[in-house]
Formats: structure tokens, sequence, C-alpha cells
């Protein structure tokens, strides 16, 4: 599956810093190509990182190497956006060296990050927008993961929108987006606006526990409290969790799509049979109390 990789992102044109050189010397490149850190090389081999915190209030006589940051968090070229704003997130930091073949070459900034990233937000609701579930559906099934989609259809949104207008049928769907955010766990669930007033999910949860969650879903809308004159609902359908079988590299592309797309043909069974929740090349689930 392509991704969206940081090096794509990433700046090419290098500034370095020998471990040899001074403080003084680095604090003049920072200054002069207003940056605010130096990958220290040694020839072409990467030792560290030298940032303006690491420098502040350091003798400008000092070697780098001896106030440089020595372990240093790196990115391949073909690094996920996503995987990059987790790696950012968990260590807290601001910038990422790209690195092929061991040689340094590139930097991704956590605001060239998050620029490219808001591409593929949602602006309505907030959520990642479809391709992010397709990325990360394929790279749990990459980790041999079992995993379950679960597709949520808002019930006739478009006779809705019209009678109610544009402005408050956009404020139905982020009301949506809100009750359904409200029933993902971080790390276990990942939800997304898939197209127009239809929303999916990727989940780890077994097949039960996937089960329990579309029905949960789907009742959540139906129990929250409307400030408009219609009723919102949801047809949901689900797919996979339940598989056994080793899935080829080759395949795994062709069985996160299947899966998705077996979700969706579930929801629209599930809505013109006038059921809650369907699972695909199946029956209705039961009820959960």
């Amino acid at each position: 599956m392509k991704s969206i990789a940081a090096g794509g992102i990433m700046t090419r044109e290098l500034v370095t810093i020998s471990p040899m050189e001074t403080v003084g010397r680095a604090a003049s490149l920072m200054a002069e190509f207003r940056i605010g850190s130096l990958p220290v090389l040694e020839g072409e081999r990467l030792v560290g990182i030298l940032t303006s915190r690491d420098i502040r209030g350091v003798a400008p006589n000092r070697p780098v190497g001896e106030v440089m940051t020595k372990n240093v968090i790196t990115i391949s070229l073909d690094c996920s956006l996503w995987d990059a704003k987790e790696k950012m997130e968990r260590y807290k930091i601001e910038r990422l060296l790209v690195v092929d073949k061991g040689r340094c070459v590139g930097i991704v900034t956590k605001m060239a990050l998050y620029w490219e990233l808001g591409k593929h937000i949602d602006p309505l609701t907030g959520l990642m927008r479809a391709e992010y579930l397709q990325r990360k559906a394929y790279e749990l099934v990459q980790q041999g993961k079992e995993i379950a989609v679960i597709f949520l259809d808002i019930d006739n949104f478009g006779e809705i929108d019209k009678k109610l207008g544009h402005v408050v049928g956009d404020a139905i769907l982020k009301k949506v987006a809100q009750v359904f955010k409200r029933m993902v766990k971080e790390d276990l669930d990942y939800l997304c606006r898939y197209a127009g007033d239809e929303f999916a999910v990727v989940t780890k949860r077994n097949f039960e526990e996937a089960s329990k969650l579309a029905w949960d879903m789907v009742l959540a809308l139906e129990r929250e409290k409307w400030h408009y004159d219609a009723e919102i609902t949801a047809s949901a359908g689900l797919a996979g969790g339940r598989r056994r079988t080793v899935r080829s590299e080759n395949r795994i592309t062709h069985s996160v799509a299947d899966l998705i797309n077996m979700a969706s043909l579930a929801s629209t069974a599930a809505k013109k049979r006038g059921e809650k929740v369907v699972v695909a090349e199946s029956h209705s689930l039961k009820e959960y109390d």
C-alpha cells in the first residue's frame, strides 16, 4: 500500500556540524540559517544532534561533542507520517532526523509534519480521513494482528440535510463524531470520517468485542439528546475479527480493501433491512444489553 512518507516532506539541505567544533560556531550557524538544531556528523556518520536548548548558557568555547544529544531519534525515508507523529509525541521532540543507509539525508520538523497531516484531517469533525484508516489497517495486518472493521452510515441523512439545511446538517455530523469519539479507546480503536455521512472504525478487538462496540455506537446515537426536528440514527456493518489463516505479504492490501468494502456493504444491508447491525456475509447480530 502506498504510504505518505516522511521523506516527501523532509528538508534535504542540511546544515551540519562536527563534534570537534565549538558551541560558539554552532550558535552562529543556528542564527545565520535561522534553525533550531544541527545534526552532528563525523564524516558521513550521524553521532548526535545539537539543539538551541542544548547550548543555552554553555560557554562558547566548549566542543559540540560534549553538549550534544547522543541518543538521536531517527526515522527512515519511507516512515509514514502517522508513525513519525507517534514517535515525536512519544519522545516529546520537535524534529526527527531522516536516515538512509546509515547517512543522514534530511530532517522533518514538527511544524512541517503537522502541516502535512492537517491535509488528512477532516476540518468539520476533526477526525482523520479515510486514508488514515486504510493505512492503519494495513499496518496492523502487516504486524500480524487480527482486525475488524465497523462501518457506520447515518440513516436518511440526505433527507435530514435537505429538511434542516446544511448548517444544521454539519452540526449533526460534528456531534455524531463527538459521540463516536467517546465510544472508542486509544491504541485499540481507530476512528475516521470515511466520507459524507459515513464513519468507520478499524479495531484490534476480537469479534465479540467488536460486535459489542458496533452495537454500542449505534445505540449511543439513539440515546443522545438531539436539539433538532429529526431522528438521528445509524446503521452499522461489521467485517473481520474471525480470520485464522496467515496472510501473505502480497495479500495484505487486498485483505484490507476487502474488509472495508465488506463492512460498507453490510452497513448498506442493515439500512435496507431496517436492522441496526449486520455482519458481513452473515446474519444480524443479537442486541447487547
